[in-house]
Parts: structure tokens; sequence; C-alpha cells
């Protein structure tokens, strides 16, 4: 590797002091536009790369921020990615992606190596474990610290005053079950992805509100709870399929758990929605392409991480204020996986 051109190196071949290059490369006045041209022709000519270290300690500014997600795998990300990018970018903001793969150790060191690195913000989904163990403090003392936290899609319920963007997720789940019983289900079950997330509970709240509100039945049976990885589920669901009594319809909680109830209802022989229907979470193209094609409750993904995003600049930027709780509703996308068993 050769050796990196600095702004001595520039400077020597022009004769000229360093502080003169630094001011024309910056775009700082003080520089003749002749003088200018000369410089930032030499330099393009020679492969001069800026120092965005050296620069943030004199600026302390990085343009730099943090984005925590659960799991890189999972597609929900991408399309928080994107609406992460479309904010940051024209502002010449770049982000780092953390995957803590729902682990509360993993989302500690990630933490506190952003904060090494200098980061203006974080953008964070937290973890709360099923027995409500999370990173509560370390968000606090990241705050306390100047470095403001946005949390996205997730939140820790104990832990106050920071913005957050996340789904309505109990409404989005009790207008589902709605929309089943306008289409003649009375017998509805729902798989749980992990327990003790915030979203799950949410969305569990909602389908309790339902069944309450809607006199719909459900057992302790059809009501399958995760955990990850989904094997467990998987077999839950074989044995629900098989069983002489078994729900009309069933519910998601996300898209992976969506999966796993389309391929249990293979295994066991069950045509969708002939034999059961099936109301997914989470809209990814696949749902489209599948036969049939899923009938599923769409999550605003891109304008959560757009939102998000926006809080976090605001804040770097210096806004003061009330912390911002922002929910977004979901939106049910029908197509052939639900059966109408009798007309309204």
């Amino acid at each position: 590797m050769g050796k990196k051109v600095t702004i001595s190196d520039i400077a020597r071949r022009l004769d000229i002091s360093p502080s003169t290059v630094s001011r024309a490369l910056s775009g700082k006045p003080g520089v003749s536009d002749e003088l200018r041209k000369k410089i930032l022709s030499l330099a393009e000519k020679m492969d001069y790369i800026p120092n965005v270290a050296a620069k943030s300690l004199k600026t302390q500014k990085t343009k730099t921020i943090g984005l925590i997600i659960s799991d890189i795998r999972n597609p929900f990300f991408l399309d928080v990615m994107h609406g992460v990018e479309s904010v940051l970018f024209p502002r010449g903001y770049k982000f780092i992606v953390c995957s803590i793969n729902e682990n509360l150790e993993r989302e500690a060191v990630y933490l506190n190596w952003l904060m090494e690195h200098g980061v203006e913000g974080i953008l964070a989904s937290p973890l709360t474990t099923v027995s409500g163990k999370h990173n509560g403090r370390l968000y606090k003392k990241i705050a306390r610290l100047g470095i403001p936290v946005v949390f996205y899609d997730r939140l820790i319920q104990s832990v106050e005053n920071f913005d957050s963007v996340v789904l309505d997720n109990e409404t989005a789940i009790a207008d589902g079950a709605f929309y089943l019983t306008r289409k003649g289900h009375k017998k509805i079950g729902i798989c749980l992805a992990r327990r003790g997330l915030y979203t799950i509970e949410e969305r569990y709240k909602g389908f309790k509100k339902a069944v309450e509100l809607l006199r719909i039945e459900t057992k302790p049976e059809w009501i399958i709870e995760g955990k990850h990885p989904l094997d467990n589920s998987f077999e839950k669901l074989r044995k629900l399929f098989n069983s002489e009594e078994r729900p009309t319809a069933i519910i998601s909680t996300n898209h992976p758990m969506t999966r796993t109830i389309l391929k249990a209802a293979r295994a066991c022989g069950l045509k969708i929605p002939e034999d059961i229907s099936v109301l997914g979470f989470d809209d990814l193209i696949e749902n489209e392409l599948m036969s049939p094609p899923i009938t599923t409750i769409r999550q605003p993904v891109m304008e959560i991480g757009r939102i998000a995003t926006t809080l976090l600049l605001g804040r770097i930027d210096g806004e003061k204020g009330k912390p911002s709780s922002i929910k977004l509703k979901a939106e049910l996308i029908e197509r052939e996986s639900v059966k109408t068993l009798m007309l309204p």
C-alpha cells in the first residue's frame, strides 16, 4: 500500500503553507480562486483523501450515527435502513449498523463501542428479555453524556424521557381480529413470536382486548408462544393443526412467524385458506408471491426509520423540549389467505 498523501505533501509541492492548503480544501475564505483551483487540481492528481478522523477531532463532529437493530437477517430492518439513509444522506451523515442478535451483552458491547467511536447520536430498537432485563441504565448514561438516543420499533417501558417512534401494535392486532370476525371467524388463535419483546407484548394485548370485546372463542392451546429460533413454534403448530379442535383462523405477530405457520400447515397437509385462514404480519414482497397470496398487516417501516432519524438529527442540532412519543398506524392488506365463512 502506498503512502497516504497529506496536506503537508500538497503544500510542499506548491511551496505554500499547510494552513493555506487546508483552507482551500475545506472551502474557507482567505485563498484566491486561482490558487484554490491549483490546490484542488493537485490534490486530485495526488489522490488526496481527507482525514475525517482528524477533522472530527477539531470540530467534535463525526457526522455519524449508530443504528442498533435486533437481527440483520430480518428483512424488516432493510426497510428501516432505507428510511434512515433517505434522511441522513442529504445531510451528509453516515450510519453504522450494529446487529445485537437479541442478546443483551452484545447490545451493551455495541453501545459502548459506538460511544468510544464518537457517534453523534443513536437510533435503537432496544431489547427487553422475557425476565424483564434490559440495558436501560446504559441508555440513560449515554443520554447524560450528551449523545441523543431515539428508540424506534421497540421501547423499554420503564425507561422514560426518550424520543420514540413505534407502531400502534395493540390497535394493529385488534383491527386484524375484527377483520377476521367480519369474515365470519369466531375461533381464532395467535402465534406470538419471542415473549417479553415490547412489540409482541403490545400485539398480544391487542388480541386479548379483541377477544373480550368481540367475544372471540380462543383456548390456551391456540395461543402459540414462540422462542428464538422458531423450531419450538413449528412443533407446537403441527400439534395444533393435527388436533380435532383447532381454530378456523390464526394470527401471526411477525413475518418469520408467518413463515412458520405456513410451513407447519403444509407439513400437516392443510390448505390455506380452505382448511385454515392465516393473517400475517409485516408485508414483504414474498407475501404477494406466495400461493395463496397472504393477507397481512403492513407496518409503515420506512416511515418509522425516516421519522426516528428526523427526530434524532433535531436533537443533534440542539432542539430542546419534551420527548416525542409517536405511534404510527398499520394497514391491513387483503389478499387470499383468509376464507369467508359467512357473509356479513
